[in-house]
């Protein structure tokens, strides 16, 4: 009995220490860039939106946060922080509707940081909640906001994995950057006309978005803009610009989206940028992949470029426009024409 109770001693002891060791391995890597965002995969930083992953990041040191869908994959937070020198975690959720956004916009703004938020033509779309793996996701996500696991982001079987995985990748000498340097070199051979909602070119889920749009309510949509301060930004990306002219043409899509526009940047103190329409990067088709859903990696570090830099006349690739109460109107007035003039 002595002999049994002092292997089950060391047994314990042995297990304890694995423990630690386990919990120090994935402190010292931290694959997912809670502390730092130097040396990690952008795979990492990038395209996993975990309820786990994103709590811990809103709960870990940082002035910008990354919201939005897909899109918003396809930006670098390191390169937000080279820019602005800020600490920036992403935090987007894969076909994010509104009511996900405002929530995360909430948490964010309830540890007095700051957003730099997508607002999507599809995200505004108020019937994509009717998908199953979208319908009861907002309240997953507010269940696991709600559990402050400081200790525990840093334990589990998830970033073990995620940990061993990056020792695998540091070994077999894998870019960090590989995610974005493969986008960034597809080949975009895709095509859209009047003619893509009937035809095999979008998917049952894309031609959805056509044939059901109906945007939130200008409460909610007031409740977001009311959210962000000077220090906050709204960003409109860009699509491949034949999407817009299907936006004009179909369900009024277009009128719906403005119409939201027009509540956010008239009841919000943030910065609202536009980079809708017919410009130097929608009208390139090398510049997106996936059917022009998403923008290339590059493309977004161009955006964010011209977001930061303060003297605008410099860059060769100005695209965007920085909405205000005074120009809006204008703005959309022109950019519906030339919509109508390319249909």
């Amino acid at each position: 009995m002595i002999i049994y109770k002092h292997y089950l001693k060391r047994l314990l002891i042995l297990f304890f220490v694995l423990l630690v060791c386990i919990l120090c391995m994935n402190y010292l890597v931290d694959p997912y860039g809670y502390n730092v965002r130097n040396g990690k995969f952008i795979k990492n930083l990038t395209m996993f939106n975990k309820p786990h992953v994103t709590n811990a990041r809103v709960n870990s040191k940082g002035y910008y946060y990354l919201i939005g869908s897909s899109r918003m994959a396809r930006i670098n937070p390191l390169e937000i922080e080279k820019m602005t020198g800020m600490k920036t975690h992403n935090i987007k959720i894969d076909g994010a509707t509104l009511i996900e956004n405002t929530m995360l916009a909430t948490e964010v703004k309830i540890r007095d940081k700051y957003f730099i938020y997508s607002f999507d033509v599809f995200s505004s779309n108020q019937n994509r909640q009717q998908y199953e793996e979208i319908k009861n996701r907002v309240s997953i996500y507010k269940n696991e906001m709600s559990n402050n696991k400081i200790f525990g982001k840093f334990f589990n079987s998830d970033i073990t994995i995620r940990t061993l995985q990056h020792l695998i990748k540091k070994l077999k000498n894998e870019k960090l950057d590989k995610q974005h340097l493969e986008e960034n070199d597809r080949l975009s051979s895709f095509s859209l006309d009047q003619m893509s909602i009937e035809s095999g070119v979008l998917s049952n889920r894309e031609k959805a978005n056509f044939s059901n749009f109906t945007v939130y309510s200008d409460e909610l949509i007031n409740k977001l803009a009311k959210l962000g301060n000077k220090n906050d930004i709204f960003i409109i990306f860009p699509k491949y610009a034949p999407y817009y002219a299907l936006f004009s043409k179909h369900q009024d899509i277009e009128q719906k989206y403005f119409s939201a526009v027009r509540t956010l940047v008239n009841n919000t103190e943030a910065q609202v940028w536009s980079f809708y329409g017919n410009n130097v990067i929608t009208q390139n088709l090398n510049n997106f992949i996936d059917n022009g859903w998403h923008f290339k990696p590059k493309v977004g570090k161009k955006i964010f470029e011209e977001i930061f830099t303060t003297n605008h006349k410099k860059l060769d690739f100005s695209s965007g426009v920085l909405l205000t109460k005074s120009n809006l109107e204008s703005y959309l007035i022109d950019i519906s024409s030339e919509i109508e003039d390319t249909r």
